[in-house]
């Protein structure tokens, strides 16, 4: 893939965060294998209904494609099926949207049954609203990016059998969120006399999640420098006092404009978000967008009703910012954060002890306030 990304921003956005998305959306396409030949960007206060952007930076993104022999636009928001069908009949590219990109990663990455099972269902979501007055086949479904999908079908049937998959799907979730709660209820009567605390690691995707959890539990996570390199939930254990045991619980990472349909087939998985006592966010303090990040992933957060919680930000990467642990400490990040937030090194180890103590009093405090209830 060859890709023209192409963005708007008008009076909901800035043109920063804009320019900060399309660097996320450049990331994306690089985790399908493409490259990005470069972006567009537009002032609009109103995206246009044929076009997405005006019908005269459309004629222009056509003249951009053929002289960069782009054969994809990528565009970094989503688009109706209308307006995709008149950018490719205009551009004579295939054309996407952010949507798009993350399920396909999602469909590569996914590697255990319930992960494929909510990858397929978002995919669904994703794509029923689109199949109103289109002719096509499922071009979109299930065979990856650049493919052609199954032939010719009639609309309404093939909406018939996406909404007898998509209720499949869901019986199917249902039964794994019954099996989680069902082991929930039986490690809490095996745990009864035992103080544990429950530790849900959130975070923007690539903050270094999986690195930390390693860097916590001894237990080995897949961990890549790139976007979504885990999506499958694992708990593991690490008693820290004799008294106390923690489990902590790795979540899929979150992104900018996170397709609702992704929030939506993955409620099974973040249901351990909910459940978790204390919520540990992982921030990527070398990043220069660090407080945007944290900001969307509350906003998620709040989504999942899971706000409320008690927070702890593990500021991680400061290796990439000075050379040793002590300088770390000099470092001003944590007073740019409401609440308790601690400066890490998951990679080199640095700042962990500082963490896990900070837990554990932060744990020690909500059992105070529950007795006091």
């Amino acid at each position: 893939m060859r890709a023209l990304l192409v963005g708007v921003f008008g009076k909901d956005q800035s043109k920063e965060f804009s320019k900060g998305s399309i660097k996320e959306l450049k990331g994306l396409v690089q985790a399908v294998g493409g490259k990005a030949l470069g972006y567009v960007l537009q002032k609009r206060d109103q995206p246009d209904q044929r076009y997405y952007v005006g019908e005269g930076k459309a004629k222009q993104l056509k003249e951009i494609a053929r002289g960069t022999k782009a054969d994809t636009i990528v565009f970094d928001d989503f688009l109706t099926p209308a307006q995709i069908a008149n950018l490719e009949k205009l551009t004579g590219v295939r054309v996407l949207d952010r949507t798009d990109l993350v399920l396909e990663i999602f469909s590569r990455r996914a590697k255990t049954k319930e992960a494929k099972l909510q990858v397929e269902l978002a995919r669904l979501m994703h794509e029923l609203p689109r199949l109103h007055g289109r002719g096509k086949a499922l071009s979109r479904l299930g065979g990856g990016l650049g493919t052609r999908g199954p032939g010719e079908q009639e609309a309404e049937i093939r909406k018939r059998l996406i909404k007898k998959r998509i209720h499949r799907i869901r019986k199917e979730l249902e039964e794994v969120k019954k099996r989680r709660r069902e082991q929930r209820k039986r490690r809490e009567r095996s745990e009864r006399g035992e103080k544990i605390l429950r530790v849900a690691i959130v975070g923007y995707t690539n903050a270094g999640k999986s690195t930390l959890m390693n860097a916590l539990t001894k237990k080995g996570t897949f961990t890549a420098d790139m976007l979504f390199a885990t999506l499958d939930t694992k708990t593991s254990a690490r008693v820290v006092y004799p008294d106390t045991k923690l489990l902590f619980t790795d979540t899929v990472g979150f992104i900018r404009k996170l397709p609702p349909e992704l929030i939506e087939s993955f409620k099974a998985t973040l249901e351990e978000v909910q459940e978790a006592d204390i919520i540990l966010h992982v921030v990527d303090v070398s990043d220069e967008g660090w407080l945007d990040y944290i900001n969307t992933v509350n906003e998620i957060l709040k989504e999942l009703s899971a706000h409320e919680k008690p927070v702890i930000y593990a500021l991680n990467k400061a290796d990439r910012l000075v050379e040793s642990e002590e300088e770390m400490k000099h470092l001003p990040h944590p007073a740019f954060v409401e609440g308790d937030a601690v400066l890490i090194s998951a990679e080199k180890r640095w700042g962990l002890d500082e963490l896990l103590k900070k837990i554990v009093s932060k744990g020690e405090g909500i059992t105070r306030e529950a007795q006091r209830a």
